[in-house]
């Protein structure tokens, strides 16, 4: 025996021995908790209540084996680290259960992803390489007890305007930071809009030459406003539409979303059940919502069980290039011609023309609810490569998808609290 086996050898029977033999009851499956989710959105639907939870490890009842498992598994991680591994190379090795792509590095050289994105702590905002996920540097709110709520990015990959709330304020202030070559953040440029209330926020987005910035504000009495801000000079036109629709979810929301031309805006307007993607031309001077914009992709969710073959969990969001909608789809609905039914996952993207499937992008094959996808962060140009969330062998992933191909991103601590990031 190595010296290795002798020390967790040592720490087992260490822990093992405070536990009473007579204070263990038989063990008992828990219930599986709720999937976490990233940037605020909600689940719709499944095939069975337990499509939308996550496969999670059992658990021992009693403190003291709780206390037991958590000594080992401190002592094997610093036994890792001695042999000159470490926790998250191990997790990462592990790996989901979908096909692995390239390293992530691969796609920053190769231009097909952007080097640098930006998460939320509870007050900052943290500039991160995509390539590894080093913290590059840490952008503090301006005002002196405040905090950042939210983040969106022009398309230039510099460029990124932050949503601040100073303290004991509910008012939202705008500014605007810019990243160096080597991804380091200027001083913030406060800009000349505000919202009353965050709260009554659902999204905003950017332009992609970042000169505008559209914000959805959900004003109650089911009054819902899309708001589009000159960055320069703050003047801003207003679309409203009243009535039981609303635009996207509960902040942060992704329902706003650019096309590259810049005179189309899409989002995501829900009804009751139906899920819509609606097209804004920004070329009028405001006035109806509804009136100035065109639906394009509807999808009409139901609870019943496979009674349609796509269900997108978050919103949807425009490609660049203005061709394709895609959402995440926890679940597809696949049926055989011999009348057999099976279950996939990925993202299915859709044309905004026609509103029919172009291609579904990290197809894979569901084994009970593995994997399963449930967040779209970032598209391209195209929609052929994206960032995204999945639930696979028993954890969280959001990593690169290209064609089948999956290559998890080794910045993972934000899944479950804050939304992963923004590029």
């Amino acid at each position: 025996m190595n010296v290795i086996e002798e020390r967790i050898r040592a720490a087992t029977r260490a822990a093992a021995g405070t536990v009473p033999p007579d204070s263990v009851p038989p063990l008992e499956l828990a219930a599986a908790p709720q999937r976490r989710r990233l940037g605020g959105g909600r689940f719709r639907g499944g095939r069975s209540a337990g499509a939308a939870w996550s496969s999670r490890a059992t658990r021992l009842a009693p403190a003291a084996a709780a206390l037991a498992v958590i000594a080992i598994a401190f002592t094997v991680a610093a036994l890792n680290q001695t042999k000159g591994g470490s926790s998250a190379s191990s997790a990462t090795a592990a790996g989901p259960h979908v096909p692995a792509g390239p390293p992530v590095s691969t796609y920053v050289r190769s231009g097909q992803v952007p080097p640098y994105f930006v998460t939320r702590t509870p007050s900052d905002a943290v500039v991160h390489l995509t390539d590894g996920g080093a913290t590059v540097a840490t952008i503090r709110p301006s005002r002196p007890g405040g905090k950042v709520v939210a983040v969106t990015a022009a398309g230039d990959d510099r460029t990124f305007v932050l949503a601040e709330q100073a303290k004991f304020s509910l008012v939202a202030e705008f500014y605007q930071v810019r990243l160096s070559a080597s991804g380091h953040p200027g001083a913030p440029t406060r800009l000349p809009m505000s919202v009353a209330d965050v709260k009554t926020m659902t999204d905003m987005a950017l332009s992609p030459d970042g000169t505008r910035l559209a914000i959805a504000v959900a004003l109650g009495g089911g009054l819902q406003q899309v708001r589009l801000y000159s960055v320069h000079s703050g003047s801003a036109r207003t679309w409203s539409a009243t009535g039981s629709g609303t635009i996207g979810g509960r902040f942060p929301a992704r329902s706003l979303s650019w096309a590259a031309s810049q005179r189309t805006l899409a989002f995501n307007w829900s009804i009751h059940q139906t899920e819509t993607v609606r097209l804004l031309d920004i070329g009028n001077s405001g006035g109806s919502l509804l009136a100035a914009s065109q639906p394009t992709v509807m999808l009409a969710a139901t609870t019943e069980p496979g009674r349609i073959p796509y269900r997108c969990l978050d919103d949807m969001l425009i490609t660049p290039n203005g061709s394709a909608i895609v959402c995440p789809g926890g679940e597809i609905r696949n049926a055989g011609k011999n009348g057999t039914i099976t279950y996939s996952t990925g993202f299915p993207e859709f044309s905004v023309t026609t509103g029919s499937l172009i291609r579904i992008t990290g197809h894979w094959p569901q084994k009970g609810d593995d994997p399963y996808v449930y967040d779209l962060i970032w598209s391209d140009a195209s929609g052929q490569v994206l960032i995204g969330a999945i639930t696979s062998a028993g954890r969280d992933w959001v990593g690169v998808i290209s064609g089948n191909r999956f290559t998890p991103l080794s910045n993972q601590q934000s899944l479950g609290a804050y939304q992963f990031g923004t590029w």
